[in-house]
């Protein structure tokens, strides 16, 4: 299964323009926010638990780390993990890179009801 291209490419390129320094900037609570959206979202355990590891032990850019999940970093049970992941993309994209507006849009937006993330396509075949 290929996955979208130009999606990771967009990610990237709005990454790099927007986080600067060497390390991501979240803290725990940034970090339990992006797991409790993907917990809700119906994730792995198994993708969950990469992504602790990812943002805090060698701290992944937030935009290395989506880019990884759109190419396959979720693999362990993609069918289940991708959801989480558009509505995840779907939230950096609207804050246009900024890991602050990326947090607190994943804090206060309803993704139940708001369903745009819907239009996100990661694999080639959807």
């Amino acid at each position: 299964m290929g996955y979208n291209k130009e999606l990771w490419k967009q990610v990237i390129e709005l990454g790099k323009k927007n986080e600067k320094g060497i390390i991501n900037q979240l803290n725990r609570d940034d970090v339990s926010t992006i797991i409790a959206t993907m917990e809700f979202f119906g994730s792995t355990v198994v993708w969950m638990q990469q992504t602790i590891f990812d943002l805090t032990t060698p701290k992944f850019k937030v935009y290395d780390w989506l880019g990884m999940c759109i190419m396959s970093r979720n693999n362990d049970e993609r069918k289940f993990n991708n959801v989480a992941l558009k509505v995840l993309i779907n939230a950096y994209l609207k804050a246009e890179g900024n890991i602050k507006k990326f947090v607190e849009n994943l804090r206060v937006e309803d993704y139940d009801i708001n369903r745009e993330w819907e239009r996100i396509k990661i694999d080639i075949e959807e």
